[in-house]
């Protein structure tokens, strides 16, 4: 006995040390999961900075992007027509050079003709003497002859090319005077739109001038509309006053009245008690009393005393109740309407029990059908938006279709099925947006109204977001309210609401689809020039 006491003071000690050692262990534990807290707090902010830094770094490249786009364009003209410029230059010169060697060419053989023709004047004079000799020139003659055709054949040749060189020069000098005319009708069209713009503005400035007059009289017409409304006021103080005065007065009429109607009804409370007492009416008594004209010979007490004994003998006779057959008759004809009434009350209930069977039961089936059918449509939603995975509806009593809950079973890709409730905020998010769309896929519309729905989304998950909606604009015309850049670029039209002057709302839209189109013929109008 002593041991095992001895046993359960040692454990109870070592029970005391693990409870400190839980202690201490908690409050590392604590302090471990506020660290950790401070850590994902500074990690969200870091992801937040980083998410904007990425859209401020997107939107600097889209600009940088346009700039050097636009540059490239200019600079590739400029080049075109240096280009141009320099063609025309060179050819003009390597026409000259070719003309120069040409004429070199066409001296040299003139002067081989005359030193031939020469030669051939020299041995005319020896053909007596030497017969071979002269045979031999007169085949150099020929072959010279020969060589001659040949050169007048490419000299021929040369002149129809400068011919032709000559024609490109034209042509080019014409696109040349082309271009310069294009460069005067711009800035004569330049200078026409300056000259528009500063019409615009002065007649701005007349608008501003009939603005800043329009203001003035509408000051004026607000003073007027405050001394009116002055009077309005006066005018309804002097109005519920008159309405106190006649509210007493008619307060003093009902009270008039209702005296009047208190002091009728005592005067018919009178004439009935007389008539129950004397079964004579008031003005049959006073007729009766007018009649007696003989003095009476009792006197007023001796009058009442026998007309309070002839009270107690009435009082003492037993009332019959002479209308009792007809209460019988009434409180039957009341027991039959009642009793007919609670058959036909039987019979309704009855009735709403089997309408109420038919329409639980309409109602199943239709609620099964398209419970059905959501869940087809989310199979064909979730994974577009998710790129994979899979969701269902399922519900919590499939034994009591009508009184059963729904819950929304999700199992995103490289993740394990869980409830939405689990999710994080962008998957949530996408989710819900996947269920709503699964919902209206049913039945499309023809119109789609989405307040800033892709606020939670990232960019990735807007790119997803806004393919979807491709898909279902083409069933539905979708009108969306939204802050995301992202999502503008997908539209077709931009609306705005802008407030350029205080209490003026002026509504500015973007075509983008017909921009795009005027882009693309801009595009190709330059590309064919």
């Amino acid at each position: 006995i002593l041991a095992k006491k001895q046993e359960i003071r040692d454990l109870k000690q070592e029970i005391v040390d693990f409870d400190k050692k839980i202690i201490s262990a908690r409050e590392v534990q604590n302090a471990l999961e506020s660290e950790v807290r401070t850590i994902e707090t500074n990690l969200q902010k870091t992801i937040e900075q980083l998410n904007k830094a990425k859209l401020n770094e997107t939107e600097a490249e889209k600009l940088l992007y346009k700039a050097s786009e636009d540059l490239k364009h200019a600079r590739r003209h400029l080049e075109v027509v240096k280009l141009e410029k320099e063609q025309l230059m060179g050819e003009e010169n390597d026409i000259d050079e070719k003309m120069s060697e040409y004429n070199n060419a066409l001296a040299k053989i003139e002067n081989e003709v005359k030193t031939n023709q020469e030669k051939i004047a020299e041995i005319t004079k020896q053909t007596g003497n030497v017969s071979s000799k002269m045979e031999y020139y007169n085949q150099k003659v020929v072959d010279l002859n020969l060589k001659k055709t040949s050169l007048n054949a490419r000299l021929e040749n040369s002149n129809n090319s400068l011919r032709r060189l000559k024609e490109f020069q034209n042509d080019g000098i014409k696109q040349l005077q082309q271009i310069v005319r294009d460069i005067s009708q711009k800035e004569h069209t330049i200078k026409a739109s300056t000259q528009t713009i500063t019409e615009y503005e002065q007649s701005l400035s007349v608008m501003y001038e009939n603005l800043k007059l329009n203001e003035q009289s509408l000051e004026t017409n607000e003073a007027d509309y405050s001394l009116m409304n002055e009077k309005l006021k006066g005018n309804d103080i002097i109005i519920s006053d008159i309405q106190d005065k006649k509210g007493k007065i008619l307060e003093k009429l009902r009270v008039v009245e209702l005296d009047q109607s208190q002091r009728k009804i005592q005067r018919e409370h009178i004439e009935n008690r007389i008539l129950e007492r004397y079964q004579n009416s008031l003005s049959e008594l006073r007729t009766e009393v007018s009649k007696l004209t003989e003095p009476l010979e009792l006197s007023v007490e001796e009058m009442e005393s026998e007309l309070e004994k002839y009270r107690k003998k009435i009082a003492n006779i037993d009332d019959v109740n002479l209308s009792a057959i007809n209460e019988y008759e009434t409180l039957r004809q009341r027991f039959d309407f009642l009793t007919e009434q609670r058959d036909d009350l039987q019979k309704a209930i009855e009735d709403l029990h089997m309408v109420i069977k038919k329409i639980n039961k309409i109602t199943q089936t239709k609620f099964m059908d398209t419970f059905d059918a959501i869940n087809e449509k989310i199979n064909e939603v979730f994974p577009k938006l998710f790129e994979g995975g899979t969701a269902k509806l399922v519900l919590t009593e499939p034994d009591n279709p009508l009184e059963t809950g729904v819950e929304f079973m999700i199992h995103p890709p490289g993740k394990k099925l869980t409830r939405m409730s689990l999710l994080s905020g962008g998957e949530k998010a996408l989710s819900a947006i996947a269920l709503i769309f699964s919902i209206f896929l049913i039945k499309p519309t023809s119109f789609c109204l989405l307040d800033e729905i892709d606020a939670p989304l990232d960019d990735v998950n807007i790119f997803r977001f806004n393919n979807l909606l491709k898909i279902i604009g083409e069933k539905s015309q979708i009108i969306m309210i939204t802050h995301n850049k992202k999502s503008m670029e997908f539209a077709d039209t931009l609306f705005g609401i802008t407030m350029e002057q205080k209490g003026i709302s002026k509504v500015v839209s973007v075509d983008l689809k017909r921009a795009e189109e005027i882009g693309h013929s801009a595009d190709e109008h330059a590309n064919l020039n």
